[in-house]
C-alpha cells in the first residue's frame, strides 16, 4: 500500500536521524521550517512529527521546540510500529511454506514436534481403547467432551487460572480457536493490534476476517512496552489485541508479569478484547509455568471480553488437531459460532485423548519435552555460534522448541542456501507485515543433533563466517 505524504515525510526524517544528521538531543526545524525544506503543507508536517514522538524519534520542549530524542540509539536499533488498512498474506507465503514442508528437506522451518518427542505408541493404544466405546461413532457434545473439558479446567485452575468446563469450547486445533474468537468480537474494518514478529498463520486469518492491523514489536526484557503500546491505542483505536504472551513463536520470549499486568489493565481500561495464543504455554524451560495474561485480566459481562487459546499439537500430536478456548464471559458467542459451522467437534479423537490422559502422565512427559528442548535450544546456540564466528545471533528463548536468529544475510537467501544442504528454515520475513525481520530466520530443534544433523548444520553455520558481525534489532 502506497504511503500518504505524511507518512513519506516521517520516513524520510527518521533516514536523517538514523544516518546521524541531527544528533542527540539537537533541535530540529521547526514545523514551519520543515514546511519550507520539504516543500509541503503544515498538515503533512505536523502529522509526520507526530509519528516521531510517538515512535521515541523526537521530543518536544515548551516554547523551544522539537528535539531529538535523548537516547535515540535505543530507539533506531530497534523495529517500530506500522499500520497496515489491508492484510495481503499473498501467494509468496504459501510458496515458501511449500519449501518448509517439502519431505524431502530436513525440517528446520515447520514449527513441529518431531515424533520422537511424541508419546505416538502411547495414543495409538488410547485410540484402540477409545473404538470400542459404544458412542464412539456419534455427535458428541458440541461444545466438547464434558470430561476433557473438565480435565481441562482444572488443569488451568492448578495453573493460575481458575475456569469450569462450562467456559471452555473445543475446537478443531488453536489456529479455529484463535479464528473463532475473533470473529466473536470483530467486524471487517476493524482494527487488531499485534506483536512483532508473532506467528505467519495469523495473518491468512486477519487477510479472510478483512481486519486492520497494527503492529508492536517486542522490547528486550520487557515483552511490550507500555508507554508505547497506550499510545497506539489512544491514537488507533484497536479492537483487539491478538497475542501470545508465554513463549511467542517465533522468538521464544516470555513477557515479564508486570508487563502482563500492565497490558491487561491498559486493554479493560480502554476496552479492548483481549486474545491470547498459549499454545507453548507448557514448555518452558524453566522455573514454573507462567500464568497467561488473560488470568491478570478484570472480567465484566458488559467490559471487553478474554479469549485464551491453545491445543494438544505442540505437546501431543499436531494431526489430532484438537485445540481449546476459554473465556469467562464470551463463550455463548464461541459456541455459537461453532454451532454454524459443525454439528459437534471430533469425537474419536476427544475420546481418545481423554483415555490417554487417563491412563498416562501427562505431566511427566511434559516435563521430559522441557528437559529436552532446553538442551537442544542451548546445544545449537553454542554451535551455531562458534561455527558461524559469532556472525549468527541467537535470541534465547524462555521456553518452546524454536531459535529465532539473526544474520547479515537475508532471510529469503537463507532459505535457498540452506535447500542446497537438503534443509528447510522459515525466513523471518514470513513472521510480520513489515520487513524489520528481513535478516532473521527461524529454525525447529526438535530435530534433533544427530552426527548426521550435526554435519549438516556446521555446513550450515560456516557459510556465515565471512559475513561480518551483525547487530541485535529487538
Amino acid at each position: 500500500m502506497e504511503k500518504t505524504k505524511y507518512q513519506k515525510l516521517a520516513s524520510d526524517l527518521k533516514k536523517e536521524i538514523q544516518s546521524g544528521y541531527y544528533s542527540e538531543n539537537e533541535k530540529i526545524p521547526s514545523l514551519r521550517e520543515i514546511q519550507t525544506l520539504k516543500s509541503c503543507s503544515l498538515t503533512t508536517a505536523k502529522e509526520a512529527y507526530r509519528i516521531l514522538e510517538e515512535e521515541g524519534y523526537i521530543y518536544v520542549l515548551n516554547k523551544s521546540g522539537y528535539y531529538v530524542h535523548k537516547n535515540i540509539g535505543s530507539v533506531i536499533l530497534g523495529p517500530q510500529n506500522e499500520y497496515f488498512e489491508t492484510v495481503e498474506a499473498d501467494d509468496r507465503i504459501q510458496q515458501i511454506m511449500n519449501t518448509v514442508m517439502d519431505p524431502k528437506l530436513i525440517s528446520f522451518g515447520a514449527a513441529i514436534p518431531a515424533d520422537r518427542y511424541l508419546p505416538i505408541s502411547e495414543l495409538v493404544s488410547a485410540y484402540k481403547k477409545a473404538l470400542l466405546y459404544k458412542d464412539t461413532f456419534s455427535y458428541g457434545d458440541l461444545q466438547g467432551n464434558p470430561q476433557l473439558r473438565e480435565w481441562l479446567a482444572k488443569r488451568s485452575s492448578m495453573n493460575g487460572y481458575r475456569v469450569s468446563a462450562k467456559q471452555i469450547q473445543m475446537t478443531t486445533g488453536c489456529t479455529e480457536a484463535i479464528t473463532y474468537s475473533l470473529f466473536a468480537v470483530t467486524e471487517p474494518s476493524d482494527t487488531v493490534i499485534v506483536p512483532s514478529p508473532i506467528y505467519v498463520g495469523l495473518f491468512q486469518i486477519l487477510e479472510t476476517l478483512k481486519l486492520k492491523v497494527v503492529e508492536i514489536p517486542y522490547r528486550t526484557k520487557e515483552g511490550i512496552h507500555i508507554n508505547e503500546f497506550e499510545k497506539l491505542i489512544k491514537r488507533h483505536k484497536p479492537k483487539v489485541f491478538l497475542f501470545s504472551a508465554n513463549f511467542n513463536n517465533p522468538n521464544g520470549v516470555l513477557f515479564p508479569e508486570e508487563n502482563k499486568i500492565g497490558l491487561a489493565n491498559i486493554c479493560f481500561q480502554y476496552g479492548i478484547h483481549l486474545i491470547e495464543d498459549d499454545i507453548y504455554g507448557d514448555l518452558y524451560h524453566s522455573g514454573t509455568r507462567p500464568k497467561p495474561l488473560v488470568s491478570y485480566f478484570s472480567q465484566s459481562m458488559d467490559g471487553p471480553k478474554s479469549f485464551l487459546c491453545s491445543s494438544f499439537s505442540k505437546t501431543l500430536s499436531p494431526g489430532l488437531r484438537l485445540g481449546w478456548v476459554v473465556s469467562k464471559t464470551g463463550i455463548h458467542s464461541i459456541s455459537k459460532i461453532a454451532r454454524a459451522f459443525k454439528i459437534s467437534e471430533n469425537h474419536p479423537t476427544q475420546l481418545s485423548v481423554l483415555e490417554y490422559l487417563k491412563r498416562q502422565s501427562y505431566e511427566k512427559h511434559l516435563k521430559s519435552l522441557r528437559i529436552e528442548y532446553k538442551k537442544l535450544c542451548d546445544d545449537y546456540n553454542i554451535l551455531l555460534t562458534e561455527e558461524s564466528n559469532g556472525n549468527l545471533h541467537i535470541t534465547k528463548p524462555d521456553g518452546g522448541f524454536v531459535l529465532w536468529i539473526e544474520s547479515k544475510l537475508d532471510g529469503d537467501k537463507i532459505l535457498m542456501e540452506a535447500k542446497k544442504l537438503g534443509m528447510a528454515i522459515a525466513p523471518g520475513s514470513l513472521f510480520g507485515l513489515s520487513k524489520h525481520w528481513k535478516y532473521f530466520f527461524r529454525m525447529n530443534v526438535s530435530v534433533g543433533l544427530s552426527p548426521k544433523i550435526r554435519e549438516k548444520l556446521i555446513l550450515f553455520a560456516k557459510r556465515f563466517q565471512k559475513n561480518g558481525n551483525s547487530k541485535r534489532t529487538f
